[in-house]
């Protein structure tokens, strides 16, 4: 079973183990896809996204004995920073031939804007993302198929009231009851969610 990517504290004790396979295959379907779309995010090919979040992940391997937690979310912000601190090298590495190093190049280096603050929101868009694709399997069975595509269309494919009740052939009150019923179970499940998780 996946859980949120509020990493659980059994999961990095576990994780701290080399040959606890189950738990290394838990942390790779939680965080690659995440790691491989802030990459691509990034400007890297899919192929070289995928590479990276596997030294991602030997990086992880390697130094997660010495991690510290911080508190809530701690791992995630390492994980980010190994993340960013990857993507960097590589998108440095594989640039052209370095600059000559004169003024006009200090200029146009120092405009650009730093990767940092744009990695970490992009790690946290795709964490969300994971957490709402994981949320939503979940809950779905919940719901009879009227209310959810209500939900859905409302507000992921962001349709109008009156668009999703024309549509679903539903008056505009019954879609906007039904989307509030969903979103207010997202809410719970989420609230849930991180009343069980450890870090």
């Amino acid at each position: 079973m996946l859980h949120d990517p509020e990493t659980r504290a059994s999961l990095l004790v576990s994780l701290s183990d080399p040959a606890s396979q189950e738990a290394w295959t838990e942390f790779a379907t939680i965080y690659r896809p995440i790691i491989v779309r802030v990459a691509q995010a990034r400007g890297l090919q899919h192929a070289d996204a995928d590479d990276l979040a596997q030294d991602v992940l030997s990086a992880v391997g390697r130094r997660v004995g010495s991690f510290q937690s911080t508190g809530t979310g701690s791992f995630r912000r390492w994980l980010c920073q190994i993340t960013r601190n990857l993507v960097v090298n590589h998108l440095t590495r594989s640039k052209g031939p370095i600059g000559s190093g004169d003024s006009d190049v200090q200029q146009m280096l120092l405009q650009q804007p730093s990767p940092e603050g744009e990695t970490a929101t992009l790690f946290q868009l795709e964490v969300r993302r994971f957490e709402f694709q994981q949320a939503a399997e979940k809950l779905q069975a919940e719901f009879s198929e009227s209310t959810w595509m209500a939900f859905w269309l409302t507000s992921v494919e962001q349709l109008s009231i009156d668009e999703a009740a024309n549509r679903l052939s539903k008056s505009a009150g019954s879609i906007r009851v039904a989307r509030c019923r969903v979103l207010a179970r997202f809410r719970q499940h989420i609230h849930d969610s991180k009343q069980d998780n450890d870090t």
